[in-house]
């Protein structure tokens, strides 16, 4: 298997963050931090993170 160099500027690192520390710096409630942990595990990239942020937001 050969890797295609021109290919690989497409591909940008995934922004790894864990639940504790995400909801810590954007002051979630303990209740909203354990159902993201329960979603994602203890580490989630920080797309899925802010989706799931996004969605809570516009439901209350």
């Amino acid at each position: 298997m050969t890797i295609n160099s021109a290919n690989t500027d497409d591909f940008r690192p995934r922004e790894i963050w864990s639940v504790h520390e995400f909801a810590r710096r954007h002051r979630l409630s303990k209740m909203e931090e354990s159902r993201l942990k329960m979603l994602h595990g203890p580490f989630a990239e920080m797309r899925e993170l802010m989706a799931a942020r996004e969605n809570t937001a516009s439901a209350w």
